[in-house]
């Protein structure tokens, strides 16, 4: 079969790095530098100007530049100033990808700023000035975080638009290789990149063919101007890599092994580190740091307890009456389902259904006869699902995640869904991104549940707990407007 990489950025079979501009390279790296200071000092004067706008703000200009306050003013300043610039080089928050690409992260941002506030108010606590209300330090550091996060994406923008441009070679590789890398390259120094071409054994429709791999040598020692050589593998023994390692660090070329397999892993890898060996793994979920974990897990608390107290009085009499006033059976339904680490759990529902043999098995479906009149009314409502709060509360649920499914259900799909046992990573919720996307009710057909599961996944490879407070909203709005799945 023939490949095609139609989406690697080669512009001509026969580009070579000799019609590169040759000062290009070497300008990368004063450009990176560059932005860093600058950045820097703008980070810095913003500070300082929010201090200064907050003080006038939440005091009176005359007591600010009060001459008994101006000095004190003065050393205060010029106290966390210097702590910043000691400060913000460990907090990494001027990182880049060899100066095409500076990653201001928002979150050490915000780190850096709590840290910079934080030593200004223990000074402050010094009594440097004892006449100015404290007070002004959060509105001069939500002023701050403004400011800077509005700076920090348009020095974003245009540094990503106005880097020079990276030009590469590889050695080695297959088409999804190269594919999996030209995704990377892009997402990190943007489109501003070129493939000078690959050096193999064979050849790729669409990658400029340098050479075999015996003719890297004399290809870098007549070409200086390629700013990388990504290795993947080759037939060269280990003293011609070294060799072809110390020719790119003559020719200031940076050497840079890519490990085989990195594309196996769909949503990236991360490294870690097993003594000196590094380890590559598929990259972790959100809900895998415990940290989420406990803030899940708080959610759920507080909102699980503010749900059952708000309804267990005005609500749950009057459904337990109805219930038991049409049909005769027990008030809740149990139902052993899946839960987390597929380990089986006792559901809660509003019993809905005459009671029946087939409660474990089959599924509900419009018109179903063994739906009683009030169970009806709840499955519209969703108000049948109230009790599984209980279940958040004991640990077994949370609020929002996959919906929990029949133990009969997750016998059979996890055998013709490939994704099917991901589901379980995490635990199952009252509510789920599934649901509010339309993919709730029968699945009388094998795709119906293959969408599902795929909404489950993609939910638990992003969550946030502003997703989870999306899918609440979600629901709610689905209630009020009504749902035809909801039957």
């Amino acid at each position: 079969m023939n490949h095609t990489l139609t989406q690697l950025p080669v512009q001509n079979r026969q580009v070579s790095s000799r019609s590169l501009p040759k000062p290009e390279k070497h300008i990368v790296k004063k450009t990176t530098d560059r932005y860093k200071y600058l950045v820097g000092v703008l980070h810095l004067l913003l500070l300082n100007l929010s201090l200064l706008a907050s003080l006038t703000m939440m005091n009176t200009p005359e007591m600010v530049f009060d001459p008994a306050n101006r000095g004190n003013l003065w050393m205060l300043g010029g106290a966390v100033n210097a702590v910043w610039l000691m400060v913000v080089p460990s907090t990494k928050l001027y990182r880049s990808f060899d100066g095409i690409k500076l990653d201001l992260k928002i979150r050490d941002l915000f780190q850096a700023t709590i840290i910079y506030f934080g030593v200004f108010s223990l000074l402050y606590q010094l009594e440097f000035i004892s006449t100015i209300k404290a007070i002004f330090l959060v509105p001069a550091c939500l002023i701050f975080l403004t400011l800077s996060t509005i700076a920090h994406y348009v020095i974003r923008y245009y540094n990503r638009n106005a880097a020079p441009a990276l030009s590469y070679v590889v050695v080695g590789g297959g088409t999804n290789n190269l594919r999996y890398l030209n995704k990377v390259l892009t997402a990190v120094y943007g489109k501003n990149i070129h493939c000078v071409g690959r050096f193999a054994q064979d050849e790729i429709q669409g990658v400029p063919a340098l050479g075999t791999y015996d003719e890297i040598e004399n290809y870098l020692q007549r070409n200086s101007n390629i700013s990388k050589l990504l290795y993947f593998y080759s037939d060269l023994s280990k003293s011609e890599v070294q060799r072809v390692i110390q020719l790119c660090r003559n020719q200031f070329i940076d050497f840079e092994i890519i490990p085989i397999g990195v594309d196996f892993f769909e949503r990236g890898i991360q490294v870690e580190q097993l003594a000196h060996l590094p380890i590559f793994r598929r990259k972790t979920e959100p809900l895998c740091r415990m940290r989420n974990k406990i803030l899940k897990r708080a959610f759920d608390i507080v909102f699980s307890s503010m749900v059952l107290l708000m309804f267990s009085i005005f609500v749950f009499p009057f459904v337990a009456l109805a219930i038991w006033l049409e049909s005769k059976g027990p008030i809740f339904f149990r139902q052993e389902r899946t839960g987390y680490w597929n380990k089986p759990f006792q559901c809660l529902k509003f019993r809905t259904m005459h009671v029946n043999n087939d409660s474990d098995r089959q599924q509900a479906t419009k018109g179903d006869n063994r739906i009683t009149k009030v169970g009806a009314f709840l499955r519209k409502t969703n108000l049948d699902e109230l009790p599984q709060f209980w279940n958040v509360l004991m640990g077994d649920m949370s609020v929002v995640g996959p919906r929990p499914h029949m133990l009969k259900h997750t016998e059979d799909y996890s055998k013709l869904i490939d994704k099917y046992m991901i589901r379980h990573e995490v635990k199952p919720g009252i509510t789920g991104w599934a649901q509010v996307t339309g993919w709730r009710g029968p699945t009388e057909e094998l795709y119906q549940m293959a969408k599902r599961v795929e909404q489950d996944v993609n939910y638990i490879e992003n969550w946030s707990i502003w997703f989870d407070c999306k899918c609440i909203f979600l629901t709610v709005f689905n209630m009020v407007k009504g749902d035809a799945n909801a039957f």
